[in-house]
């Protein structure tokens, strides 16, 4: 194993000591001079963990049942995960609007992707790079599995909150470009 360095007194202190306070006081400190280097962000986990549950899914299934069994479940997740942001919107006693869905969003967009927004004949248009999610799961060769998520849950999140926003979505394809492109309709000509 070239350039992996082992502390072999840690690991032979560990097996016959075990643990004490004061052998582990020095890990918030190095933890911290690394930084985030080995960390992977909440929603990139999430990711990981579906598209490895997609995989073996589609595995045993077959790529037809497989994908067939993983969108009903992405879709019931996605609208409950929609009622409930309408629950919160309607406890807070707003209505149901586009703008109060971005205010009482369920997700952190600032730490799980990067919006390049722009208004273009009233509707919004989201260009998402930097996505956590996908990345996560590219990063572990699993970016096709975590592609379904992605094709169905913002449609039903959308549903479960309120039907009468529309959507499109531009996924990544297959050329892998960089962000996924979102345009929300709830102009009445537009749709």
């Amino acid at each position: 194993m070239t350039g992996v360095v082992i502390n072999m007194n840690d690991i032979d202190r560990e097996k016959s000591a075990g643990f004490d306070f004061e052998y582990l006081m020095t890990v918030p400190q190095e933890k911290e001079s690394l930084g985030d280097a080995y960390q992977t962000p909440g929603f990139g986990i999430g990711a990981q963990l579906f598209a490895t549950a997609a995989k073996a899914v589609i595995e045993r299934l077959g790529k037809e049942e497989g994908e067939k069994l993983l969108k009903e479940a992405v879709e019931r997740f996605g609208r409950e995960r929609g009622r409930r942001i309408a629950a919160q919107v309607k406890a807070a006693g707003k209505s149901l609007t586009f703008k109060n869905w971005l205010i009482y969003t369920d997700i952190d967009t600032n730490r799980n992707f990067q919006v390049e927004p722009s208004i273009e004949d009233g509707d919004l248009v989201a260009k998402i790079s930097n996505c956590t999610f996908y990345e996560s799961a590219a990063r572990w060769g699993l970016g096709d599995y975590a592609n379904i998520y992605c094709t169905y849950v913002d449609y039903a999140i959308l549903d479960g909150y309120n039907p009468d926003i529309k959507l499109i979505l531009k996924q990544r394809g297959p050329s892998q470009t960089d962000c996924c492109v979102f345009r929300y309709i709830m102009k009445e000509s537009n749709k």
